[in-house]
């Protein structure tokens, strides 16, 4: 589990601009595992409903969500509006409190960036982020990342890490990045083999920086306590009414009934990987009335001649209960059943259906079945 970094955000506007009769504040919310983080915002002690936007997963796996206030500038006070988030898998509640935003200066006076975003300092946050299950099972990879996020000074930290055992290990550092409220963060990565992870093995960081008081400590290694579900995995081809249209060919694959919530979900074609900007995942998300079970959706959109080449596209499944901790489900053009064209005839028009059609056929041709008996009788008696 890995508890948020929250950070607080005012717009800014000229004096001269009418939209600063509104403010907007936002509370970015980012870097969360696992997902369901509960944001309130609060004024003078009155609770205040923000815009809560959906949340969204990055590639390592962590989750991103934000949440918008706009208020009347007339109605601003300062230091008064605070953004509260309290995140369900670790418990830990963050508050952040925002500042009256200056107005922005003239282009030809030096901005300072620090602060000028309405930005409250705070003390430094770190996180550590467990391998994704793309670099464990796909790029064979284990890597551990440790994000120091809130620094004030752009000063690279001193992190150091080492095993259970007390080995030293070789960590690579990146730069501080500037952020647009003022702060810095710096990562810095530590390749480890995958069976020394999937065994359990215990990493121990130590960042140091003029920014933090005391050096700061976390450990990290793979909750092997967590109960498997295998998921379920349910391939679908484009409908028939969509490739009718020859434009577009949706297909869709529907992963569901898996626990925990972490899974990967990607697709192939001609065993070569299709861009991720290709397809869409949504979720994961919790079954409803299910307790500790989710389900994801994804969504691939290609042209329909593609589709009509009668390639065969598979939907690729990575969770650690499944027996192989990969499964898959294809499909192709052959899959899709054949629609009957169900004319429609207005009343009145060619081709309409008289529903005492047949018996009156019916009872015409026996009467000449009746008749012909009767004649053939009648000449052979004769």
């Amino acid at each position: 589990n890995t508890a948020p970094s929250v950070f607080p955000l005012a717009s800014c506007c000229t004096s001269t601009s009418r939209t600063c009769r509104d403010r907007q504040v936002v509370c970015l919310v980012t870097g969360f595992s696992p997902s369901s983080v509960k944001i309130q915002w609060n004024s003078a002690g009155v609770t205040q409903k923000g815009k809560n936007f959906p949340e969204m997963m990055a590639r390592n796996g962590l989750y991103t969500q934000t949440s918008m206030l706009t208020i009347l500038a007339s109605d601003w006070k300062s230091d008064t509006y605070q953004c509260s988030v309290t995140h369900d898998g670790t418990g830990k509640t963050v508050s952040k409190k925002f500042l009256e935003p200056s107005l922005v200066k003239p282009p030809s006076a030096p901005i300072t960036t620090k602060g000028s975003a309405g930005n409250l300092s705070s003390m430094p946050e770190v996180f550590l982020v467990p391998p994704s299950l793309e670099d464990l099972y796909i790029a064979q990879n284990a890597t551990i990342t440790c994000l120091v996020s809130d620094l004030e000074t752009p000063s690279r930290p001193n992190i150091s890490c080492s095993r259970r055992n007390g080995d030293t290990l070789t960590l690579e550092s990146t730069e501080p990045v500037p952020h647009p409220n003022g702060t810095y963060s710096a990562t810095s990565t530590l390749r480890v083999s995958v069976e020394e992870w999937q065994a359990g093995e215990e990493f121990t960081f130590t960042v140091k920086h003029q920014d933090i008081p005391s050096a700061e400590v976390k450990t990290i290694n793979k909750n092997r306590e967590v109960s498997l579900r295998a998921p379920s995995i349910y391939i679908f081809p484009p409908h028939a009414e969509e490739l009718a249209l020859q434009k577009w060919a949706t297909i869709t694959c529907l992963v569901s009934g898996f626990w925990p919530r972490n899974i990967l979900v990607t697709w192939t074609r001609k065993d070569r990987n299709i861009p991720q900007e290709a397809y869409t995942n949504i979720g994961p998300m919790r079954e409803a009335g299910e307790e500790e079970s989710y389900f994801i959706y994804s969504k691939l959109r290609i042209q329909a001649s593609e589709w009509q080449k009668g390639d065969t596209y598979f939907c690729m499944v990575v969770h650690e209960g499944l027996p192989k901790i990969f499964n898959q489900r294809n499909v192709d053009k052959t899959s899709v059943p054949e629609v009957e064209d169900q004319g429609v005839c207005a009343e009145g028009e060619e081709g309409e259906s008289d529903p005492l059609w047949t018996p009156v056929t019916f009872i015409v041709l026996f009467l000449l079945c009746l008749v012909y008996s009767a004649s053939v009788t009648l000449l052979k008696v004769r």
